[in-house]
């Protein structure tokens, strides 16, 4: 009797301990006050690419255009309907600007670039002459810095030379 009477005690103790309220694990208790809608003013959204028929995309060496939801192999040159002319080498000419394409680039048939990634390329007429620019620059103080390393090779070299003369 004993041990039914300890074994009555032991399982109330327990009840009572496990008395803890807990919230439904489908029931939302989130505070949703600070979730923000709309980007506030001056935050940059970025948009992110989705084939649409008549677009071109610069694959493997190869001019595609989106045609019936796939990719297909262009034969020729593809002029979008802003007078844009996608070159089957890559290059996208709109009257004297040149833009040429790396691998996985879009251009859209409204003349919008996006990277491989899907990202929109802002004024991606502008970042090439920049980057035609910067690149030039880059070549002109690398030459340079080789210039002033075989001059000072030279340099040694003669000093060297009138050491061992005397």
């Amino acid at each position: 009797m004993k041990k039914i009477f300890v074994l009555a005690f032991a399982s109330a103790s327990l009840l009572a301990c496990n008395d803890n309220q807990t919230t439904p694990i489908n029931e939302d208790t989130r505070d949703t006050s600070s979730v923000v809608t709309e980007p506030p003013a001056g935050v940059t959204t970025t948009t992110t690419y989705t084939p649409s028929e008549g677009d071109v995309i610069y694959r493997d060496n190869k001019v595609m255009v989106w045609k019936d939801g796939s990719w297909v192999e262009s034969k020729d040159d593809v002029k979008l309907e802003n007078g844009i002319v996608v070159h089957k080498d890559g290059k996208v000419k709109r009257d004297n600007d040149v833009v040429v394409l790396t691998d996985g680039e879009v251009v859209t048939k409204d003349g919008n670039f996006f990277d491989k990634a899907g990202q929109k390329i802002d004024n991606a007429w502008d970042h090439t002459k920049e980057g035609v620019k910067d690149a030039g620059k880059a070549i002109g103080h690398g030459a340079k810095k080789a210039g002033e390393k075989v001059k000072d090779a030279v340099d040694d070299d003669d000093h060297d030379n009138d050491n061992d003369g005397k």
